[in-house]
């Protein structure tokens, strides 16, 4: 699809985030350009973006940087963490920029965990106001539920459980281009969550998915449009498409919206791969 995107990856946490999309081929039916923003030199210097833009300069200069880098864009994604100052200080930034070239916004971040200190989650809070009811679409991840991931260990630090939201970041970015294909509009439907699973079959696929940690347990309930992916080695038989349907349905509001795809990836061969996004409107703060 012939859409101009922005990636963009604040801080130590998105740099990792797109680098990992990089790797993974994340946006390659589409046109998609990554930049690393951060005030850490260290950090940048291991950043597979072709566009990093350090932080540590006078304010003028860091705008034309990122406005310099965003032109061009119709959908610009954020990815990162809130509580550090690489979301802070660039956030408000990208916002304006996007409002001057009318580019609509996607971002997926995530709030502090319990294990950090207080001034990250008041940080965190601030910079969330800077999106909240402005970003066409809002992924809000609490750290907390990185923890599941690591639930085997018996201790968790604070850069396995990064890792891990990492790892969700780059596949809820894949997830939403793979749903863009589908519906170009997806990016104007507010608040946001999604949720990925797998097995050998499509029902039992989707029911994965709708257990993800970053999906709530009301999240059908209350959701306006719900955007299933099915991915498989070979087409699925129609008994199998009616259960995800009507397992799907049982859970919506009678005037919620919900779409269907399903995809052949020949390489999956027995697997089928599952992919949720729910959405709701919000008003939107100019």
């Amino acid at each position: 699809m012939d859409v101009n995107i922005k990636i963009v990856g604040l801080g130590e946490g998105g740099t990792k985030a797109i680098n990992k999309m990089i790797a993974a081929g994340v946006g390659k039916n589409f046109s998609v350009e990554f930049i690393a923003i951060g005030n850490d030199e260290n950090i940048l210097l291991t950043s597979a973006a072709r566009k990093n833009i350090f932080l540590n300069r006078d304010l003028t200069t860091i705008y034309k940087s990122m406005a310099d880098a965003l032109y061009g864009a119709k959908i610009i994604f954020i990815v990162g963490g809130l509580g550090g100052n690489a979301a802070r200080a660039s956030i408000p930034v990208i916002m304006s920029c996007a409002k001057l070239s009318d580019a609509a916004t996607v971002a997926f971040v995530c709030k502090p965990s319990i294990l950090e200190n207080s001034s990250r989650k008041k940080n965190a809070e601030r910079t969330l106001e800077s999106l909240r009811g402005k970003a066409d679409t809002l992924f809000i991840m609490p750290a907390e539920k990185f923890f599941v991931f690591r639930v085997n260990q018996p201790q968790v630090s604070l850069n396995e459980l990064f890792d891990a939201a990492d790892d969700v970041f780059c596949r809820g970015v894949k997830i939403f281009l793979d749903v863009l294909e589908m519906n170009a509009e997806l990016f104007k439907f507010g608040e946001a969550a999604f949720g990925y699973g797998e097995s050998t079959g499509a029902l039992d696929a989707i029911k994965s998915a709708a257990k993800f940690p970053t999906l709530k347990e009301d999240e059908f309930k209350t959701a306006q449009k719900i955007f299933i992916r099915l991915e498989s080695g070979k087409p699925l038989p129609l008994s199998s498409i009616d259960a995800v349907n009507n397992f799907i349905k049982a859970q919506l509001q009678p005037e919620a919206k919900f779409f269907l795809q399903e995809k052949i990836i020949p390489s999956l061969m027995e697997k089928v791969l599952a992919s949720i996004i729910c959405t709701r409107n919000i008003n939107r703060r100019e």
